[in-house]
Parts: structure tokens; C-alpha cells; sequence
């Protein structure tokens, strides 16, 4: 049983904000929306009073499927500018069979250079699941020929305080949301559908300031995504009448 990542002290003024995001062909439908998401979820945070540092792990998949890149890490930095290059940098291309290097990406996402007494968070974008999960035209249905596991990387976060939230691209990610769930949840995290990924800025903002516990954390997601789906039915309740 892992120690609970949230009891060592840390602090609360200090955000280590990584993205991690599926750059394969599949995405291309996604691709622009998963970049206005992340620059606007990094803009939100690093313009609090937050000292923030922000990274990205672009990720598509193993030669032959792809003869690209597995991983393209952009390690921590202060500058939103320079996070912003990265992400306007983006393009959804290659990727092959179904399946991508999901199990390199999150491995890479948990090894980034984290200050020691940061608050700690992944977001992964994705539309598609790791090799190895059985599934038809697979073109590795051992797993990752690397040998990265993505249940060891997200133990890995666990050890090292690092909460992961996983944003679907749906509805192509359905078929895979159990899964994808299971991931964030090992870490104290929350499956988001990316229509709605906006609201993840407040849940880093809020749990942060609050030095919630994981718990509370993952309460912070379903309650603005209660709210955020109150407010549009009843926006629409409005329109009918």
C-alpha cells in the first residue's frame, strides 16, 4: 500500500502542471480542440498568484506504426510563452494500428523534473488505449515493445504525488473510458470528457488553494461538472419555453 502523497508538506504556492497528449492521426478531429484546452488551462493557473511551472509529453506510437516519435518531452518550464510554442507546435498525424504509446508517455510524465514540495498534476489527453489490452489490430498485443506498463507508470505517480486526470476524446475514447478511469482514480484523479475540460483550470486553482485532500480534489471535478451541466439544462429549459 503506497504512502498517501498528499501527507508529506508541500507548498501550496508551487504548481507542477504537465500535459500529456495524443499527437497520432486519430486525433486530427480533436487536435485543435485538445490545444485550446491546455493553453487555456495553462494560461488560467500560471496567471494566479501560483508559482507555476508547466511541461508537455506529445506522444504518438512505435516504428513501424509510426517512424515520427514515441514521446516528444518538453520538460518544466516558467514561461507560459514557451509553453504555448509547444502546444501551437502540436499536429495530429502517424499513429498506425489503434493502439499508441500511452505506456511511454505516462512513463516520461512521471520521471519530469517535479520540485520536490510542489503540488503535482497530470493531464492526459487521449483517444485511444495502450497496447496490449487485447484488442484486434494490435500491432504489439504483448504491450509496449519498451516495456513500459501504464498501471506501473500511474503507481509510479502514486509514490510521487502526482494526481492524473484523464480527458477523453469522445466519442471515440468511449469503448476505453473504464479504463482510462481506472488510471486517474489509482492516482486520486477524474476522467473528464474533453467538452468539458475547461473546468479542470478551477479544479487545480481551488484544490490547490485549499490543500485539499485527494479526495476533496476529486470532488472539486464533479461538482463543477454538476454545476457546468445544471446551468446548460437549464439554459436550454429557457430556449424551449
Amino acid at each position: 500500500m503506497f504512502d498517501d502523497p498528499w501527507a508529506a508538506r508541500h507548498d501550496k504556492n508551487k504548481v507542477d502542471l504537465a500535459f500529456i497528449v495524443d499527437c497520432t492521426g486519430s486525433m486530427g478531429s480533436h487536435i485543435k480542440q485538445a490545444q485550446k484546452h491546455v493553453r487555456t488551462i495553462a494560461e488560467t493557473v500560471a496567471r494566479t498568484a501560483f508559482n507555476v511551472k508547466l511541461a508537455l509529453v506529445e506522444y504518438r506510437d512505435h516504428p513501424p506504426q509510426d517512424n515520427s516519435f514515441i514521446t516528444n518531452v518538453h520538460d518544466f518550464t516558467h514561461s507560459l510563452d514557451e509553453m504555448k510554442g509547444w502546444v501551437d507546435g502540436m499536429s495530429a498525424r502517424g499513429g498506425g494500428d489503434g493502439p499508441e504509446s500511452v505506456a511511454c508517455a505516462l512513463d516520461n510524465a512521471a520521471k519530469l523534473s517535479y520540485r520536490k514540495d510542489s503540488t503535482k498534476i497530470c493531464v492526459l489527453i487521449a483517444d485511444a488505449p495502450p497496447h496490449g489490452l487485447g484488442l484486434e489490430h494490435d500491432g504489439f498485443p504483448d504491450g509496449c515493445p519498451t516495456g513500459n506498463d501504464p498501471l506501473k507508470a500511474c503507481r509510479t505517480m502514486v509514490e510521487n504525488g502526482i494526481v492524473l486526470y484523464c480527458v477523453g476524446c469522445e466519442p471515440t475514447i468511449l469503448r476505453y473510458r473504464d479504463f482510462f478511469m481506472g488510471l486517474a482514480y489509482i492516482t486520486g484523479g477524474q476522467y473528464v470528457p474533453l467538452s468539458r475540460a475547461q473546468a479542470l483550470s478551477k479544479v487545480i486553482i481551488n484544490g490547490t488553494l485549499e490543500e485539499v485532500s485527494q479526495e476533496r480534489l476529486m470532488g472539486f471535478v464533479e461538482d463543477f461538472l454538476y454545476m457546468e451541466l445544471a446551468e446548460t439544462t437549464s439554459k436550454e429549459k429557457e430556449d424551449i419555453s
